[in-house]
């Protein structure tokens, strides 16, 4: 028995071992599905969104190209089983918006009441082995380090704007040296980082991501408030609580539904009542193997170097927003 998986970004590649077909399909990795990479559905966004299961499974298919070993291939393919409805937008309602790290913070917990366990001690394996996600380099490094998971999410959206060729030179450049990911080329390096940082700019740190996250945080925290939903409600999907949200007849939650499916006009002001928004910088400093040596890419180019620390500057500059509605 085997299984086709097609990804747009890696190609086709042919899955066979019981083990990854059984968490593939297991209930906790299909719900992921139904879980939006953005935070948001699309219909509630401002642009197309793609699911956390898509993501789930690059991370997966890009370890299994780097060559990794069985556990850290597993690793890759649960390690997003704990986000709940609306991921990172949960962060805003009872986490911290600057670190987004709720879903790390309840991964062990949600790991240890899921079907997960049950599948790996079929195949001689233990759950407690993959608590501790940190211990797979490959798939996980602390910022500003490049990881099999911060490469999926932003290659995902870089190849909307790069060229197929520039995708492919980074693809091809990317490698697994000594348990660390590196690139090969200076120049796929560059335009990966660079694309990144548009990524960040434009999109995850946008003022118009950062109003929706705002506008749906403060109506799950009004629906949690009122007893519309439950935390319990928060660990389905973002179509189940979004139905939920829909049947609630409450005036403001309906308000704020539409405001997000029809779209607003945001403005800078100095007023007082201005919202402050601040979400989480993500960066990277990808390294470069050269010869025996792997050097940051700012080691080795002034222009990224200067471009970094243009970005950590203009993390201090405070900016006040009004969101207008279109209707």
């Amino acid at each position: 028995m085997s299984e086709i998986i097609n990804d747009e970004v890696y190609g086709k590649i042919e899955i066979n071992e019981p083990i990854l077909l059984e968490l593939i399909n297991s209930k906790e990795i299909q719900r992921l599905k139904n879980i939006s990479q953005f935070g948001i559905p699309s219909e509630y966004y401002h642009m197309p969104s793609y699911s956390r299961y898509e993501h789930s499974m690059g991370v997966f298919l890009l370890l299994r190209k780097l060559n990794v070993d069985l556990k850290e291939q597993i690793a890759g393919l649960i390690h997003d089983i704990s986000h709940t409805a609306f991921s990172h937008v949960i962060d805003w309602v009872i986490g911290d918006s600057t670190q987004e790290s709720f879903q790390d913070s309840v991964f062990s917990e949600f790991l240890e009441h899921s079907h997960i366990p049950q599948i790996l001690e079929k195949y001689n394996l233990n759950y407690k082995d993959f608590l501790n996600l940190e211990k797979f380099t490959l798939l996980e490094q602390p910022i500003p380090s490049l990881c099999a998971d911060r490469f999926d999410y932003a290659i995902r959206e870089i190849k909307k704007f790069e060229t197929p060729e520039q995708i492919t030179s980074i693809l091809d450049s990317l490698k697994n040296k000594n348990n660390r990911l590196c690139f090969v080329s200076q120049e796929a390096a560059e335009i990966f980082a660079k694309g990144y940082l548009r990524c960040q700019n434009q999109h995850w740190a946008g003022d118009q991501a950062k109003a929706r996250y705002y506008i749906l945080s403060s109506i799950l925290k009004k629906a949690l408030k009122e007893k519309i939903i439950c935390f319990e409600d928060i660990k389905t999907t973002d179509n189940e609580v979004i139905n939920i949200l829909k049947n609630s007849r409450n005036k403001e939650i309906i308000e704020g539904l539409n405001l997000l499916r029809n779209g607003f006009d945001i403005k800078e002001t100095e007023e007082d009542n201005g919202i402050i928004l601040n979400k989480k910088f993500r960066y990277i400093d990808p390294e470069i193997s050269i010869g025996n040596n792997i050097k940051r890419l700012s080691e080795i180019s002034k222009e990224y170097d200067v471009i970094l620390e243009q970005e950590k500057q203009n993390l201090s500059q405070i900016k006040r927003i009004s969101i207008i509605s279109k209707f």
